[in-house]
Formats: C-alpha cells, structure tokens, sequence
C-alpha cells in the first residue's frame, strides 16, 4: 500500500464485506487501527497500519470476479480433492487456485460459471440462492411433445415442483424440440435431471445460458473475463 487509502475500502479490498457494511462496522466501533478503535467514516489509513476486525486482524488482498464459459470435458468443482481438468486450468492469473466456483458442473455440462477469491460473496450468493435466477438450455433424449410441455407447465405452476424452484420452461428458440429453455433459481444440476425424468425424459447435456445478469455473449467457450466495477457493484448489493 503505497499512499493513503480509506478504512472502508481497505476492509472491503480485503473480501471480508462491502464498503458500505464496513462504514457500518467502523461507525459501531469494532474495527481497530493499531490500537485505536476508529468510529469515524472517511477515516484514512497508511502503510504500516495494522487493521483489525472484531479482533482479528485484517489483511489486504486484490478480490477476483471472474465469468468463465466452461468446455466440455472440464470440471468446475467446489471439490478440491479432484485435481484433473478443472475449470481454474484455463484461468491464466497468479493464484487461480485459491478461487472458487458458486456452484459446481459437470464435465460432460457446459456454460458459464461465476468465479471468486472473495468467499464472503460466495457465501453470501449461496445464502440468497432462491432469488439467483438461472437459464439452461437443456438437450434431452428425445423430443417433447406438447402434451408433455403443456403437464410440466401445469406442474410448475400448481406450485408442485417448488423444492425444485423450476419457474419457467419452454422450447427453445428455433431449435428441436428436444432443447428446452429452463429457468430456475440457484440450484444443482441434479435437480434438473431429476425433473425431467418425472416425465420419463432423460437429460443428455445442460448449457448455463445466463446468472443473474450475466450471459455468455461475447465470450467463447473456454474463455474468461473479469467483472466489471458496475457488474460488481451488483454483486455486492444483491
């Protein structure tokens, strides 16, 4: 840290909350600079300043905000044990392996997935999961007919499959019948596959299409890109 740098986004550049939780903490006295318990907004720190947190101090770090389009064939895991192919491998900055994914795919699914060193959002995402909207295009085995899409509508709205937080399906756009949009709240893919079967369908792949606000356009499969300041501003205030 080179010049002088306000509390809040110290603690926030830190990934343990937003700025504006931080003003919160700061104004309710429980962040410490040195040994001084700081109370006052806009307050300012510097180099060699040690911060501390409801007693544990905190430490600077650069919080990543990554959307990759995931390929066949790799595996993005909350998994640490398994080691081979995983989406990371294809994330080329200094300390990939210290990200994690909101949720995991499998490797024979596709599609984007939301990647971050900042567990505080993370957790935070997971903990609001039924408000994250998500669309899949989903392949299946065969095509459905309309008597069958008509019962799975009839179905999600009579509020049957509400575990499952499936709120909309359709086919999808120009394609066979047997590719279907799904739109559901933050969930496994299991869910899904689950889903159709209760139609006696069975899911071949599924393809992340869009979370929350973000979509794969412009972004080719197996490629990356950082958030930027207003997608994570979102984030944050989700």
């Amino acid at each position: 840290m080179k010049e002088l740098i306000r509390l809040n986004k110290f603690i926030s550049n830190s990934g343990l909350c937003s700025r504006r939780e931080a003003d919160m903490y700061i104004s309710m006295g429980e962040v410490r600079v040195n040994d001084k318990v700081i109370n006052r907004l806009g307050y300012k720190i510097k180099s060699g300043d040690k911060v501390y947190f409801n007693g544990q101090k905190v430490t600077e770090k650069k919080n990543i905000y990554i959307i990759l389009n995931k390929p066949k064939g790799y595996l993005a895991s909350i998994n640490e044990n398994n080691r081979y192919r995983l989406c990371k491998d294809l994330i080329s900055i200094k300390n990939s392996n210290k990200l994690k994914s909101l949720f995991s795919l499998g490797r024979s699914n596709l599609g984007l997935v939301f990647f971050s060193n900042d567990l505080q959002l993370i957790e935070k995402l997971k903990r609001k999961s039924l408000k994250i909207k998500i669309i899949y295009q989903v392949n299946l085995n065969k095509e459905i007919s309309s008597i069958d899409m008509n019962k799975m509508k009839k179905y999600i709205l009579g509020g049957i499959s509400k575990k499952i937080m499936v709120r909309k399906i359709d086919y999808a756009a120009n394609k066979p019948k047997n590719i279907i949009g799904i739109e559901t709240s933050l969930i496994q893919g299991n869910y899904i596959l689950n889903f159709f079967k209760k139609f006696n369908y069975n899911v071949v792949k599924y393809d992340v299409v869009s979370i929350l606000n973000f979509n794969k356009k412009n972004l080719e499969r197996g490629k990356w890109r950082n958030l930027t300041t207003k997608e994570i501003s979102f984030l944050k205030m989700f």
